[in-house]
């Protein structure tokens, strides 16, 4: 199920030159930012390694920039991701609309409940390191 979403997604996000982990990354910064690479590799529960390459990718992409330096470094948007971000996340939305169009909207609130109810579960710890 998620492979297929996933796909979806990724079509969506093609126009931007993004597939879903940049677009995974690109969000959690703008919900954190400004942070820093070891809070978003926890916040996204993915390794220090590929959160690195993927801001490197998306620095190179001109959507995010690094500021500061050593442990102070945090990643925030450029001027030209926060005029587009929306625009990207429009798009991802309509990706999962389309891909739940047979569900009815009673049954995505159900799912949407269960989903963010075992996220909280299951992601405590990392939550509370993030600040």
């Amino acid at each position: 199920m998620a492979r297929l979403a996933k796909r979806d997604i990724d079509v969506a996000l093609a126009p931007f030159s993004l597939h879903t982990g940049q677009w995974a990354l690109l969000k959690a910064v703008v919900i954190l930012e400004p942070v820093s690479q070891v809070a978003l590799a926890k916040y996204l529960v993915i390794e220090k390694p590929a959160v690195t390459k993927t801001v490197t990718r998306l620095e190179e992409l001109g959507f995010v920039v690094r500021i500061g330096s050593g442990r102070k470094r945090r990643i925030t948007l450029t001027p030209s991701a926060n005029q587009s971000y929306e625009q990207i996340n429009q798009a991802v939305q309509s990706a999962h609309q389309s891909f739940l169009h047979t569900i009815s909207g009673e049954n995505q609130a159900l799912l949407a409940t269960i989903m963010t109810h075992l996220l909280e579960e299951h992601r405590p710890d990392e939550q509370e390191e993030l600040y």
